[in-house]
């Protein structure tokens, strides 16, 4: 039987946030939109436009931090309606994605209009939407149909990515938290990765084992109860510590 590409039943059902929904303290992720993105064309020239990051989840940083100085991104134009069963060259972006109105029904992410750009030029930028584990796959089953022709079922990329969609959640989550705490987004961050990546007496790290449905529900709680401790640490430390 036919490999079918991947859909969504309800247009929504592709995204994480949009527009106003999405939060700065969610880590750049693969399909993450910006708009007012300045590009350099081979001529020199600029131009300004709306991208769409491409790199996988892995390749985005070199550290769990920091991200790697040349990030591939595509360009997002109006698109003719969203025609999933074909025009492989793009990742369709239908309503809610903010560019899309009466007039435009849907944008897309073009897989041969690619930049390279920097994580300035980047956060220049406005992050407009973040697709959510579905639509990352369908973005990645795309990617791969475009370029190599062959079909790969989109819950093969959910089982292989599952934990980094995990730990991206975990994150966010943590960061919010912690930004109450007055911590800048970046210090949260990484204080989140180094206790995600922190060797347990057993010899395991706890974003490995978010790679697994067994034991993720345990690393959430312990995250939760350790944030809490975190918090209360900061409430009842004295002012002068705090500043």
């Amino acid at each position: 039987m036919p490999i079918e590409m991947g859909r969504p039943k309800n247009p929504r059902d592709l995204y994480h946030a949009c527009g106003g929904d999405v939060v700065t303290a969610r880590p750049l992720l693969t399909g993450d939109v910006f708009e007012d993105v300045t590009i350099i064309e081979a001529d020199g020239t600029t131009r300004a436009i709306t991208a769409m990051v491409l790199d996988h989840p892995c390749s985005l940083r070199a550290d769990g931090v920091t991200l790697v100085p040349r990030l591939a991104v595509a360009v997002v134009l109006p698109a003719e309606g969203a025609h999933w069963s074909g025009s492989f060259n793009r990742m369709f972006l239908p309503v809610p994605f903010p560019q899309t109105s009466k007039e435009v029904k849907a944008c897309a992410a073009f897989f041969d209009q690619c930049y390279h750009v920097s994580p300035e030029q980047l956060h220049v930028g406005k992050r407009i939407a973040c697709l959510n584990p579905l639509g990352i796959n369908i973005l990645l089953q795309r990617r791969v149909k475009h370029f190599s022709r062959v079909t790969v079922e989109a819950f093969k990329f959910q089982e292989a990515n599952e934990g980094v969609y995990e730990e991206a959640d975990l994150i966010e989550e943590w960061c919010l938290d912690r930004e109450d705490d007055g911590l800048k987004e970046d210090e949260a961050m990484a204080e989140c990765v180094a206790w995600l990546r922190e060797e347990l007496p057993d010899g395991r790290r706890r974003r490995v084992l978010l790679d697994d449905s067994q034991t993720r529900s345990p690393v959430r709680r312990e995250a939760r109860s350790y944030v809490r401790a975190l918090r209360q640490m900061a409430k009842e430390a004295p002012e002068s510590d705090r500043s």
